[in-house]
């Protein structure tokens, strides 16, 4: 038996938020990132990865199991905003 994880308020169930995620991106004016790439839902996990590091401050290692990376590859993608981090620490 199948049962649906999400339901819009108007009872709707969804069977996928591809689609969805499509249609809110478009109606928002925010379907394409600044450099023209098309957003995608996994490009959701940037943006928590990033949130996460810069708001909450979490760090690396903890992110790699929250997200299941390695260490290395969330270095690797986000070194830059960890030595943001760090410069603002000790200004």
């Amino acid at each position: 038996m199948k049962h649906a994880l999400f339901r819009f308020s108007n009872g709707y169930k969804p069977h996928s938020f591809v689609g969805t995620f499509r249609k809110l991106m478009r109606d928002s004016g925010l379907a394409r990132t600044a450099d023209g790439q098309n957003r995608t839902l996994y490009s959701l996990r940037h943006t928590y990865a990033t949130l996460e590091l810069l708001r909450n401050s979490t760090d690396i290692h903890t992110l790699s199991k929250q997200m299941g990376n390695s260490a290395a590859m969330i270095e690797r993608h986000y070194s830059k905003l960890t030595a943001t981090m760090a410069a603002e620490r000790l200004a």
